[in-house]
């Protein structure tokens, strides 16, 4: 069933892309001390662009006349600011940079589980409307 199920998919496409991208920063880490060899990353998937069209924008319903509207305007996404592709260059050539690859495995790390637990709170969405009959 959760197979047929778009968020479910597109949380398992984010977690596979994820885990592919833990393959490279580990092989980056572990040539560390290679000479000449280069950093590598996967480009960043957009796991926004997936759910857009899943998504629709929730409106507040004024149900009573002393309630107020919700007057917050969204401005969209922030804008990422560009980083250069490697720090420092070894003198043997070899440009990975441990903190700056590290910091990225604990990026990934951390958005791999944010994608387990909205996993999670959707099958135990699932679970509830199939126990309560709705």
């Amino acid at each position: 069933m959760a197979d047929k199920l778009d968020i479910f998919t597109a949380i398992a496409k984010r977690m596979d892309w994820l885990g592919q991208r833990h393959r490279v920063l580990a092989e980056n880490i572990a040539n560390s001390d290679t000479p000449n060899f280069i950093p590598k990353d996967l480009s960043e998937s957009d796991f926004r662009r997936l759910l857009r069209p899943h998504l629709r924008p929730v409106e507040p319903v004024v149900t009573h006349a002393r309630h107020l509207r919700g007057t917050v305007v969204h401005d969209g996404p922030a804008r990422a600011a560009r980083q250069r592709h490697t720090y420092e260059t070894s003198p043997a050539g070899n440009a990975v940079v441990l903190e700056e690859q590290l910091i990225k495995v604990t990026k990934t790390q951390g958005a791999y589980q944010t994608m387990t637990n909205l996993y999670r709170k959707h099958v135990d969405m699932f679970r509830t409307a199939l126990r309560s009959g709705g």
